[in-house]
């Protein structure tokens, strides 16, 4: 017969396996999770590549030039629609603001940053929207530090996801790595320099 000390390390053992396959499980069924919320509405959602007339991009009084976009997406953890007045309110909170059925993240300045929308067509995110996913994109060549601008809006996805409860993705919508975080920091610098050099060589 087992004494009390052998149950009890019995116990200790298999909760500790159970917890350990928890953790090692869990990226699994959340990758899952979120491929499988895309595919049923993959018909609806907005490919990779945007143009500029998609979410509106615009300054009057910059000249036109090729588009350098960085997208990140937030889906929702349990495929379900996001509360669209929950939505609203925190975007405002962040200092967001609405414009033509879309949110506009502006720094002191009042020029825009990056821009959230849906993302799911059409795109935007007026009061009666249902969507599970929230579009975050960002046109390097439109803002006057991009590295710094990639990071407010990292820094803005992180927030926004922790009250939703839902994953930071990228272009691609697979959930974002440690190494796309640094390819897209690469990505804003190198942005930046040949910026610097356009200004240098005026």
């Amino acid at each position: 017969m087992l004494s009390n000390l052998q149950i009890l390390l019995v116990v200790a053992a298999s909760v500790i396996f159970l917890t350990l396959l928890y953790f090692f499980f869990k990226p699994i069924f959340t990758r899952t999770l979120i491929q499988n919320s895309l595919d049923d509405s993959k018909s609806l959602l907005f490919e990779s590549e945007l143009e500029q007339s998609t979410l509106g991009f615009n300054d009057e009084d910059a000249p036109q030039q090729e588009q350098e976009l960085i997208i990140l997406n937030l889906v929702s953890m349990d495929k379900s629609n996001f509360d669209i007045n929950q939505v609203h309110t925190l975007l405002k909170n962040l200092d967001a603001r609405y414009i033509d059925g879309f949110f506009s993240y502006r720094d002191m300045l009042g020029k825009e940053i990056f821009r959230i929308a849906s993302g799911i067509n059409p795109g935007h995110l007026k009061s009666d929207v249902k969507t599970h996913i929230l579009l975050l994109a960002l046109d390097l060549n439109q803002v006057s530090d991009p590295l710094k601008a990639f990071e407010i809006m990292l820094d803005s996805a992180s927030s926004i996801s922790e009250k939703l409860y839902a994953s930071i993705c990228d272009a691609s919508r697979a959930p974002l790595s440690k190494q796309m975080v640094e390819h897209l920091k690469s990505k804003a610098q190198e942005v930046a320099h040949f910026k610097s050099l356009r200004n240098f060589s005026k």
